[in-house]
């Protein structure tokens, strides 16, 4: 399972989703920050917010579906600390 952030407090590493169906679950500190889940725009250099159900603003978990590809976890506002995200596959 793709760990994607761990112990942060800023947008993590992109990392290789192999596709399917997973679930995207974020927790930590939030202090107003919002965490999403991103994935990479066919431009190679824009990333996009998955929708939703996966930008989060306190603890929680959403389900998703995304072809192979990079994905990682943004964080924007707030002071956050403490934030650990992970996109677990389900099979």
């Amino acid at each position: 399972m793709p760990q994607l952030l761990n112990n942060a407090t800023a947008t993590g590493d992109p990392t290789q989703w192999s596709g399917g169906m997973g679930v995207f679950t974020a927790a930590g500190t939030f202090s107003g920050a919002t965490v999403s889940l991103q994935y990479l725009a066919p431009d190679g250099a824009t990333w996009v917010a998955m929708g939703t159900d996966t930008t989060l603003t306190a603890a929680g978990g959403a389900a998703f579906v995304y072809p192979p590809g990079k994905i990682r976890a943004s964080v924007s506002g707030g002071p956050p600390s403490g934030m650990y995200a992970q996109a677990e596959q389900v099979k």
